[in-house]
């Protein structure tokens, strides 16, 4: 924090920079000006916490001085340093204005006193002036949130938007209404990236997919990336040329893959992307981009081909009996051999693997249909659109283990308060859902479940506040270098660091620091 002291009286000036310990107070520089026209000029360069300031000052005096200030809208906090006779003229109208008046010639104790009630004035201040980014940074975020479901309900089918709507949905979210190319995407390998690189942060995943999105297209088209769920990405893109757009595009969404999978690893499937001439021609587009990605082909092939596949009713009732023994190792045996046997086939079409999904589903919903508690346990059935072999194993083996693990209540319980304490006692180390669910002795599916159940947050948002929160009095109260902080709490990359920071604050780390020092 920055003090301009103001007075034409050197020896007062130095009195005042003498007297005052500055470092209890975390001020750190102090100007001098010798009249009005100065001090306002270091308001200006430096922004000040506290002006002091003499009544009687050549060329800009006391009164003046004020003024502008308060013409200008500073938030300075001022410290009237003046002789007796100013005090009868003017000490009404000062302290209605927030400002403190010391009386020459003046004591240690009633500068520090002043300097005190000063700096915690600003800090009030600034306190609201932060809180007041962070709510405009949410409203924000709501209403971008709020146009994105919009959207997503009218391309799911679940409302019927009239046209001109449409249209107004489309300049709210700044896309024109013309020329507009729509492309149909799969992400593929989401769920392992998230658990692994983005450790279960999908807020984070999805920033940065937007991030590289923006990068890579936005010195080309206007685009939006709307997704209808976690399994099904709709791309909108609109260019001002229309000579050659299907050429155009399609180097546009080369780049956007190849920028995704080299940054993220992420790959995608995508469907043939569809022209349509305006927003209402959106439906059948998006219908016949996705049923094009039904017979994409999910396999690279292998050595020996088979050419057959094998039969899901041959599994069953080996699942069946491992999910209803509780026999994890079993259930996640049978899983993986029947994958095998689909990679050894060399050749799956989507649809193909979409009617193991639904069989899947059928025994998944047949096996907890028995029991209140199973079905309680049950996070949801296998999405028809998981293009990724290794992603529909993972995510078939959560559902049986959910069903499975339906064994003391009250000892899970006990459990998932150790984990809550152990993250607030560890949060500064490399901690991740799958090392905690080893260490506890839970599948990482339950144990996500459990801890939402008793906090009413997941595992990683809990861990990402509490970082943040640690960040945030690090950046306020100290000068430690952003990659020292990022350290420090469990954050080996610099940037990613970073990236969750402004995703939780609105502001990246420098800005943020900068934003406090400068208040």
């Amino acid at each position: 924090m920055k003090v301009v002291i103001a007075d034409d009286e050197e020896h007062v000036r130095k009195g005042i920079d003498l007297a005052v310990d500055w470092v209890q107070f975390g001020i750190t520089e102090r100007f001098m000006a010798d009249n009005g026209i100065q001090a306002m000029e270091l308001v200006r360069k430096h922004h000040p916490v506290i002006l002091f300031c003499d009544m009687s000052m050549p060329q800009m005096d006391g009164i003046q001085l004020l003024q502008s200030l308060r013409d200008e809208g500073w938030d300075t906090q001022v410290i009237v340093v003046s002789g007796y006779a100013d005090y009868s003229f003017t000490r009404a109208a000062l302290l209605a204005n927030g400002v403190d008046y010391i009386l020459k010639p003046f004591k240690t104790k009633d500068l520090e006193e002043a300097v005190y009630r000063a700096v915690t004035a600003s800090q009030a201040i600034h306190n609201k002036s932060i809180e007041e980014l962070e709510k405009r940074h949410r409203l924000r975020l709501a209403d971008s949130l709020l146009d994105e479901q919009k959207l997503v309900e009218f391309l799911k089918g679940n409302v019927v938007l009239q046209d001109e709507t449409l249209r107004n949905l489309f300049h709210k979210i700044g896309l024109p209404a013309h020329n507009l190319s729509i492309s149909f995407m799969l992400p593929r390998n989401k769920t392992r990236l998230i658990d692994g690189r983005f450790v279960g942060d999908i807020g984070l995943f999805q920033f940065a997919v937007n991030n590289i999105a923006q990068e890579i297209l936005k010195s080309h088209v206007v685009h939006y990336l709307c997704r209808l769920d976690e399994y099904q990405w709709v791309l909108i893109m609109s260019s001002t040329h229309s000579d050659n757009m299907k050429s155009e595009y399609n180097w546009y969404l080369k780049n956007l893959e190849q920028a995704w999978r080299e940054t993220l690893g992420l790959e995608v499937l995508q469907g043939t992307f569809i022209s349509v001439a305006d927003p209402t021609q959106l439906l059948p587009a998006v219908a016949e981009a996705r049923a094009s990605l039904l017979k994409s082909e999910l396999l690279k092939g292998s050595a020996n081909p088979t050419h057959e596949l094998p039969r899901w009713a041959d599994r069953e009732i080996l699942l069946m009996n491992a999910i209803q023994r509780g026999h994890h190792a079993g259930l996640t045996d049978i899983i993986g051999a029947f994958v095998q046997a689909l990679h050894a086939c060399g050749s799956l079409r989507l649809e193909q693997l979409q009617v193991y999904t639904m069989e899947a589903n059928l025994l998944v919903k047949r096996i907890a249909g028995s029991s209140q508690t199973n079905k309680d346990r049950i996070d949801g059935l296998l999405s028809l659109w998981i293009s990724d072999l290794d992603e529909w194993q993972a995510q078939l083996e959560q559902r049986c283990w959910e069903i499975a693990e339906y064994g003391n209540d009250q000892s899970l319980s006990f459990g998932i308060e150790g984990v809550y304490q152990y993250i607030h006692k560890h949060y500064q180390e490399q901690i991740s859902l799958s090392t905690l669910a080893e260490a506890f002795h839970f599948s990482p599916q339950h144990l996500t479940r459990k801890f939402k159940e008793q906090y009413h947050t997941t595992i990683m948002s809990c861990l990402t506040s509490l970082r943040m929160e640690k960040a945030i009095s690090l950046l306020i109260h100290s000068d430690t270098p952003i990659a020292e902080v990022a350290n420090s709490l469990g954050y080996e990359d610099e940037n990613y660091f970073s990236k969750v920071f402004k995703k939780q604050t609105g502001l990246s780390p420098i800005q943020f620091r900068k934003h406090n020092r400068d208040r």
